[in-house]
């Protein structure tokens, strides 16, 4: 086992809605068992995630914050009945001492922080079920790698353009006037 090259810093919820849906119904042999025999297929869900880190560490981003919104909800869904509609958002807070730069940075800040919260979301609907009517319900254990490497694209291309347009306000010239000392030393010079 090798260890991380992220510290989880802190992973708060910011949301968590889970509504039983009173049409599912569970047949006879999930009834007398309280957990959900549940079929994902062709279920709709929504992920999404914003990454963000401090503007003074803009040369090379160590301190990240990614917020990520999951839903699964039957308003939702075409042909599926759910037994539960839910909605949850939370952050990560990371930092990350490990070596990598541009693209595998960003790649691994969003693929391990995905996976940290939408454990933690999994985990909170389990136990938040487990007392409901319809019985303990696991959401899906998805992978998160396609979407860590599109989302990671587009963070190494916002990253780029921010450090071409600090690099610009650093050399841009001063717009002042000179001052007449300042002056005076060229004229003299």
């Amino acid at each position: 086992m090798k260890p991380s090259v992220f510290n989880l810093l802190r992973l708060e919820f910011t949301h968590f809605e889970v509504e039983r849906n009173r049409e599912f119904s569970a047949g006879k042999a999930e009834e007398s068992f309280p957990q959900i025999d549940f079929e994902f297929n062709n279920v709709n869900f929504e992920f999404g995630a914003q990454l963000l880190y401090p503007d003074n560490e803009l040369d090379d981003p160590r301190h990240f914050t990614v917020a990520a919104s999951f839903a699964v909800r039957q308003s939702m869904q075409d042909d599926v009945v759910l037994p539960y509609s839910v909605t949850l958002q939370g952050s990560a807070f990371l930092y990350f001492k490990g070596e990598h730069t541009g693209i595998e940075r960003f790649r691994a800040v969003r693929a391990t922080a995905y996976m940290m919260l939408y454990g933690a979301f999994r985990e909170q609907v389990a136990n938040f079920t487990s007392r409901s009517s319809h019985g303990l319900w696991f959401l899906p254990a998805p992978t998160f790698n396609e979407k860590a490497d599109l989302d990671a694209a587009e963070d190494v291309r916002k990253w780029e353009l921010a450090l071409e347009s600090s690099k610009i306000e650093k050399i841009k010239p001063s717009k002042k006037p000179a001052t007449k000392r300042a002056k005076k030393i060229v004229t003299e010079g």
